[in-house]
């Protein structure tokens, strides 16, 4: 695969300088609340204290002060669980049947898939508004997320997606920005169908998001940044066979996605919380169709709204627990909208693997629901079991439902 990464380095590059000096230069006052669990907390210029992390527990002074911001600098809002999300994007189509005066129709249909993997493409998966020092991992199980037509008729074959996602998070600038890497892995998708054979490998794209605390106190903390997806991810090999006669097509992973974002994260009272992000995804680059050794198109994937809103409460809170020492409940909606009309690239008609490649369902608006149950596990680690129903029927959906599991451990 080849990599198109100059317009999304530069900008990621020019956007953490322009942040670091707009939003650190002077630190407000606010950025250090005395609370209920805080005694004597210091300023940026040194100081001693005994405060405790997030759940009451106390803490050394040295490590306070390496990792002020992620564990404890506020300590009522950073007891808010990360989100959960519910992100798999829109997916791209081959109908390998479809001249170019025909409109596509189910029984034209080879298979639909989600290109580079179905990376970590949204800000708000296993995210809060403030930066923190974790590592993570992530299993999403997506279930009838992908299909492919079963001999010449409408009839679907449906193909579940599974996920294996690692990350970690790291903190600078005294706490208040963060670097998150995101490295997905997905369970190959294989396609079969008019004695076409297709395959979208194992490894998905690798996401960058770059964080930064805008504005934080003890009930509040709002931020912004900028991710970048990088084409890591495996391309999408196709071929057919008849007789002695083999042909290919290759959906080249090239696109390089930058996705702006806010944040906030709210603690409403010792039990309430409620979280949201809202990000755009850009799409800089397209990916490069080879059909037969030959270059056919480039194939643009469409940029995306998301918008994400999560609540929760905790449940049971018990800091002088060994193991165990809270369990919260979170319920979140989650909107995906793509912003413009899909893009497709003509193969032509009449040889082995002609067609079309396109977003079969062109616009759509998605609207899932989120439920999970956040489990925390002493002051530095946190198992999570979520949930994820679409709320609207096809083709505004990407898959019929969806499973998380995660686990986050700071340091």
């Amino acid at each position: 695969m080849r990599f198109h990464l100059s317009l999304g380095l530069c900008s990621f590059a020019g956007f953490s300088i322009a942040l670091t000096g707009w939003g650190f230069g002077q630190e407000p006052q606010s950025f250090q609340p005395m609370t209920s669990n805080d005694s004597a907390v210091p300023g940026r210029s040194g100081g001693t204290t005994n405060r405790t992390d997030g759940l009451g527990q106390p803490r050394s002074t040295t490590r306070n002060q390496r990792a002020s911001n992620s564990r404890g600098t506020y300590v009522r809002v950073s007891r808010a669980p990360n989100m959960f999300g519910d992100t798999l994007n829109p997916g791209l189509s081959y109908f390998p049947f479809k001249s170019s005066s025909q409109s596509p129709s189910e029984s034209q249909l080879a298979f639909t898939a989600p290109q580079g993997g179905g990376g970590s493409f949204n800000a708000s998966e296993n995210n809060t508004a403030i930066p923190t020092d974790r590592v993570y991992f992530i299993y999403n199980g997506f279930f009838n997320a992908a299909s492919n037509s079963v001999g010449f008729g409408p009839v679907q074959q449906n193909l579940d997606i599974h996920r294996y996602l690692m990350g970690f998070e790291k903190t600078f600038l005294d706490g208040n920005l963060s670097i998150d890497v995101r490295m997905p892995f997905v369970s190959s998708l294989q396609f079969d169908a008019f004695g076409i054979n297709s395959e979208t490998g194992n490894v998905g794209n690798l996401t960058m998001y770059l964080k930064g605390l805008m504005l934080a106190d003890e009930f509040t903390a709002f931020a912004t940044g900028l991710g970048i997806g990088l084409p890591t991810g495996s391309d999408t090999d196709v071929t057919r066979t008849a007789g002695p006669l083999t042909q290919s097509l290759t959906i080249q992973n090239e696109a390089v996605t930058l996705m702006p974002f806010v944040a906030s994260t709210m603690s409403l009272n010792d039990s309430w919380f409620v979280q949201s992000f809202s990000q755009i995804l850009f799409v800089t680059s397209g990916d490069t169709v080879v059909n037969n050794g030959q270059v056919a198109g480039i194939y643009n994937q469409q940029n995306l709204l998301q918008a994400d809103v999560g609540l929760g409460r905790w449940m049971w809170q018990d800091a002088s627990r060994s193991y165990l020492t809270g369990l919260a409940g979170v319920v979140e909606l989650h909107y995906t909208s793509t912003i413009q009309d899909t893009d497709a690239v003509k193969l032509g008609f009449g040889n082995l693997l002609g067609g079309e490649i396109t977003n079969n369902e062109n616009r759509i608006d998605l609207l899932n629901l989120t439920s999970g149950i956040h489990a925390q596990l002493g002051p530095m680690s946190a198992l999570r079991v979520g949930a994820v129903v679409p709320l609207k029927n096809a083709p505004n959906r990407t898959f019929d439902s969806e499973i998380q599991v995660s686990f986050n451990r700071k340091f």
